[in-house]
């Protein structure tokens, strides 16, 4: 724990055992060795003096970041904010989108099915999940609304998450009828709707910008701590491999930051 062991002897180690003391008691009991051969309950993989410092300081840090750019990118006055307040949407939904949505409707529901019958409903807040989500409500919202078009241009730099997962597929709990194929067929769909709904021109596409990156970037990373850490210590599950990465020989015990970047 070289990292924990660096924060220890410093001027601020009276606020930090406190934290770490609030953040056990807060914490779910999980083991202290991770058993690799499931992906559900995490483990103290990384110290809870760790986690508690990440949860505040970066909880803090993502929250002023995605102020900022929104200032920046969608601010009044913004060429984005005079764009998503003037667009127009040609036409009406084809049987093409129709399709893609129901697509993504039944795989998300398959998912929730799996996830029901596992008991573990909470899981549908992986990051995918949560995109697939997005893209749905995307697709059946007024495109006269700024709010969907916003969800759009913020998922479209951070789709990256579900060409890792495909990359990097993690299959070792799954043992349900079409929940290995399902979870192909989701992430393909999320990186494939997209791509026809920027070819229909019903949804605004707004100009690159690193604002506009760093807005989306932000409010990602936003949900991933507090939210989606506040969820996994409370609970125990290993949410977007917060308490303990996939399994590698090589991999080091690292930080949350570090294991941000796995799916």
């Amino acid at each position: 724990m070289a990292v924990v062991s660096s924060l220890k002897g410093i001027w601020w180690n009276p606020f930090v055992n406190r934290l770490e003391k609030w953040l056990r008691g807060f914490a779910v009991d999980v083991p202290e060795e991770p058993d690799w051969k499931q992906s559900t309950i995490g483990s103290w993989y990384i110290h809870p003096r760790q986690h508690a410092i990440e949860l505040v300081f970066l909880s803090s840090s993502f929250a002023f970041a995605s102020y900022y750019f929104y200032g920046r990118a969608l601010g009044p006055g913004t060429l984005n904010r005079y764009l998503l307040t003037h667009f127009v949407p040609p036409g009406q939904a084809s049987w093409m989108e129709k399709g893609l949505l129901a697509s993504l409707v039944a795989s998300l529901g398959v998912t929730l099915t799996h996830k029901m019958i596992r008991k573990n409903v909470l899981f549908m807040l992986q990051p995918c999940h949560v995109n697939c989500l997005l893209l749905i409500f995307t697709m059946m919202a007024r495109k006269t609304s700024a709010l969907p078009h916003i969800l759009f241009n913020i998922y479209l730099h951070t789709q990256w998450g579900a060409i890792a997962a495909l990359v990097f597929p993690d299959l070792r709990d799954h043992q349900y009828l079409g929940e290995t194929f399902n979870f192909f067929a989701e992430h393909i769909l999320i990186l494939l709707a997209p791509v026809y709904m920027i070819y229909s021109r019903r949804y605004l596409v707004l100009p690159t910008s690193p604002d506009m990156a760093f807005l989306s970037f932000s409010l990602y990373s936003l949900f991933h701590s507090p939210l989606l850490h506040i969820c996994a210590l409370k609970s125990g599950l290993n949410l977007n491999y917060l308490f303990t990465p996939p399994p590698s020989k090589s991999m080091p015990k690292g930080s949350i930051i570090t294991n941000f970047f796995s799916f």
